[in-house]
């Protein structure tokens, strides 16, 4: 019978010590500034929206770090902008604390940017009406639909090269084709995951697989037969689609709501030519 223990000679005692009083030295350490996370924890819980809950946890989170941690205004400022930065001279407190900040999403932030760019000039130009009408032509069920736009996902990664763009351009593209076949919303949104995000990582000039790479130093063709979500999920959504198992249909107040709302957008969009 195996007992579970820790062996002394793998615990760094020294090290941990040594990172515990410069933490100490360092920051205030309070059970209170637990408060911080908690709210957002229970903001979340009681259904507050994503966008004002996170606002509210940055806010508290700043406000403890010049009321708590002592540090001044602008310090906190240049923080949210470029990301915190210490010196402690302990490596492993140094990597854990310095980054974060606005700059170190700008990656993130311009990919989505370039990717909603991308799919307004193919929406505007009628590139976008013209792939979806002939990828339409071979879609006669909501089953091949569904299968159709997993498999423009996979297609747009390959091509692209970024998971973003390979979840707005066919959401676009296929958003109309999924309200006349009455499908709710939440097939398609769960086609793009299954069909856009999980598929990203066996491309190996997507950004996805770069960054595996680039981060683990392993190529696509070694850990893609381990990555067992990525290549089953697609295919459960496959079959869920060609036995209709948790396809959702829209409700008639659903359809009856989207008229409105298609009228009023048309509405709009002859307002504004117009003006």
């Amino acid at each position: 019978m195996y007992v579970l223990r820790f062996a002394a000679n793998n615990i760094e005692v020294e090290e941990i010590a040594q990172t515990a009083q410069v933490l100490k030295e360092s920051f205030v350490i309070s059970p209170w500034l637990m408060l911080v996370p908690l709210a957002v924890v229970v903001l979340v819980a009681v259904k507050v929206p994503a966008i004002p809950a996170l606002v509210i946890g940055i806010v508290l989170g700043f406000l403890s770090q010049i009321f708590v941690q002592g540090g001044t205004l602008i310090a906190g400022i240049e923080a949210l902008q470029s990301g915190f930065t210490i010196a402690t001279g302990n490596v492993m407190v140094d990597a854990l604390f310095n980054g974060g900040g606005l700059d170190s999403m700008m990656f993130t932030v311009s990919m989505t940017i370039v990717a909603m760019t991308f799919g307004g000039i193919l929406e505007f130009s009628g590139m976008l009406m013209s792939l979806m009408n002939q990828l339409l032509k071979v879609v006669k069920s909501s089953a091949s639909l569904i299968i159709s736009t997993i498999g423009a996902c996979f297609l747009t990664n390959a091509s692209c090269s970024e998971q973003y763009i390979s979840i707005v351009v066919p959401s676009r593209m296929f958003s109309k084709a999924y309200q006349n076949m009455g499908l709710h919303s939440k097939n398609l949104s769960r086609a793009l995951e299954d069909g856009g995000t999980l598929t990203s990582v066996f491309i190996p000039w997507n950004t996805c697989g770069v960054f595996i790479f680039g981060t683990l130093g392993v190529s696509v063709v070694q850990y893609g037969p381990y990555a067992i979500l990525n290549l089953v999920v697609p295919l459960i959504s496959i079959i869920y689609a060609l036995t209709g198992f948790s396809i959702v249909k829209l409700t008639e107040q659903e359809k009856e709501k989207l008229a409105v709302d298609e009228l009023k957008k048309e509405k709009v969009n002859e307002e504004v030519n117009l003006a």
